[in-house]
């Protein structure tokens, strides 16, 4: 019985990765996980944790349903594409290097006009340095 299990769990992270056009590297890489726990993860070798699961449903966009179950559709409808999140991982890496994150924590969701325009201002005046 268990044979069986990983094989469609296998048969499922290999669907995964033909339909991303992405390798097995890749994919962990953009998971965040390390590289033998995504293959033991494929293996079925280690069972698919909650945390997983969300990273896959929330940046891959296959439901974890499908991927732990094998209910309902593979895909999430409204995810939103592998190149939008890889753009923003880029950006949020960026935040992280300036040590910016802690920062724009503080600040309020809902910015009254003028200190969204003095932020961006200074922002912007930044980064003519590397232009």
């Amino acid at each position: 019985m268990k044979q069986k299990k990983v094989k469609n769990i296998t048969q499922k992270f290999l669907l995964m990765e033909e339909e991303l056009g992405k390798t097995p590297k890749e994919i962990a890489e953009i998971l965040e996980v390390d590289l033998s726990t995504y293959y033991k993860t494929k293996r079925g070798a280690i069972s698919l944790s909650s945390h997983f699961l969300v990273k896959v449903e929330h940046i891959l966009g296959y439901s974890r349903d499908w991927l732990e179950f094998g209910k309902g559709n593979p895909k999430v409808e409204d995810s939103k594409p592998l190149s939008e999140i890889a753009s923003h991982r880029s950006i949020l890496n960026k935040l992280k290097a300036y040590d910016l994150i802690p920062i724009l924590e503080i600040l309020p969701h809902n910015p009254v006009a003028e200190d969204k325009r003095v932020l961006l201002d200074l922002l912007n005046l930044f980064v003519q340095k590397f232009r």
